[in-house]
């Protein structure tokens, strides 16, 4: 799935990245459509249209779902504007940011062992395992940013 680079994303690519998003979500959490619907408050139907692509998701329940799973949960759909999301630096309260990059490289170093399931290199399957990770050392790394940022 690639962004239109000389315009704007088709809604063919929108509609694409949101079934994507959605059932990456239900596969991490194990839901089907009426739970992932009631963590979302909507109905299953709107999941399951969204799922078959049958319909375009409203970007009020986009934003439900980066606020409620985190910067990175709606990337795929960012991605077609070729941009990313970055949590603010309160998201970030209660963590302490070096500690979550130090995890998300020992995890990176961990996967890319000998030993590991791709050996040197790095799987999709590997880093999909340490997505949380990873996810929370780039947030760690963004609030850093920021924090040096803000005047």
């Amino acid at each position: 799935m690639t962004a239109n680079r000389t315009g704007a994303p088709t809604s063919e690519e929108y509609r694409k990245a949101v079934s994507a998003i959605l059932r990456q979500l239900q596969k991490s959490l194990s839901f089907n459509d009426r739970q992932l619907a009631e963590q979302l408050g909507c109905s299953a139907g709107t999941i399951r249209n969204a799922k078959t692509e049958a319909t375009s998701l409203d970007p009020l329940l986009l934003l439900t779902i980066e606020r409620q799973f985190g910067p990175g949960a709606i990337d795929r759909c960012l991605h077609l504007a070729q941009s990313r999301a970055v949590g603010l630096p309160e998201r970030m309260t209660g963590v302490d940011p070096i500690l979550a990059l130090v995890e998300a490289l020992h995890r990176l170093v961990e996967a890319q062992a000998v030993d590991s399931e791709g050996g040197k290199r790095i799987t999709r399957h590997e880093l999909s395992k340490i997505l949380p990770e990873l996810r929370q050392g780039r947030a760690a790394l963004d609030a850093l940013i920021s924090r040096a940022d803000s005047k």
